[in-house]
């Protein structure tokens, strides 16, 4: 602990991103006995680091998942004994902190392999708080869509014209792009009125436009980037994006 907090101190006073701060960071890794334990007792420390601290947060550990790729011996193995509870560990770091964390801890503490219900548990707590984006993205990342509701979690992306992020949710997913695409051929059906859905989310600020419609333009535009029958764009009123 004491190690980390010098480093993180040495870290939180440095300024930029430069090779110079990188080849120390990278020669502190070397001299620690637990890279991994070290990353996460620095990640709880680094709170003390005032509004600095998700960016360099999330620095450390893209730096520590660089310098552990580059050793003959990357570290635990999945079935050691050793990781799992640092996997513990890291999963309450992941779902408490920043989503620019969420990428160098799965790679670094293997998360796709660690226990989903706190994960889970977060991303609908998340989706609770009307946090939509913060729930699919971290969702999307450790590959869940097989235990959450595709409904749920797109719906309020589609009535905030976020389609982008749905179809990035479903990619490579062919029976959750089917569904996915049910949906907004749902949406593209003469007399659907988009102020009913809505209603049915209170908590979703949706993109209103003009007659209650939402940019059908994008939303009816295959997930595959192909036509698909029944998905044609309807005429495009451009007035309805002003």
């Amino acid at each position: 602990p004491a190690l980390a907090h010098g480093c993180l101190h040495t870290l939180c006073g440095a300024g930029g991103e430069g090779l110079a701060l990188r080849e120390e960071a990278w020669k502190g890794f070397a001299t620690l006995d637990d890279p991994l334990a070290t990353l996460l007792d620095m990640l709880d420390a680094s709170r003390g680091c005032g509004g600095r601290g998700p960016s360099l947060e999330a620095w450390v550990a893209r730096e520590l998942e660089r310098w552990l790729q580059a050793q003959p011996r990357p570290g635990p193995t999945q079935g050691d004994p050793a990781l799992k509870p640092l996997q513990v560990r890291a999963v309450r770091l992941l779902t408490e902190g920043p989503l620019s964390l969420v990428e160098p801890l799965l790679s670094i503490f293997q998360l796709q392999h660690a226990d989903r219900s706190p994960v889970l548990a977060r991303i609908h707590r998340l989706h609770q708080e009307g946090k939509f984006k913060e729930a699919i993205v971290l969702g999307t990342k450790l590959q869940l869509q097989a235990d959450l509701d595709v409904e749920k979690m797109c719906v309020p992306l589609l009535l905030q014209d976020k389609v982008g992020l749905a179809e990035r949710y479903v990619a490579g997913l062919p029976h959750l792009q089917r569904r996915l695409l049910t949906l907004i051929d749902s949406w593209c059906q003469p007399g659907f009125d988009v102020r009913v859905v809505a209603s049915a989310h209170p908590t979703v600020f949706y993109a209103k436009r003009r007659g209650g419609k939402l940019s059908f333009a994008l939303l009816c535009q295959p997930v595959h980037g192909e036509e698909q029958p029944g998905l044609e764009s309807p005429p495009r009123n451009s007035q309805e994006d002003n």
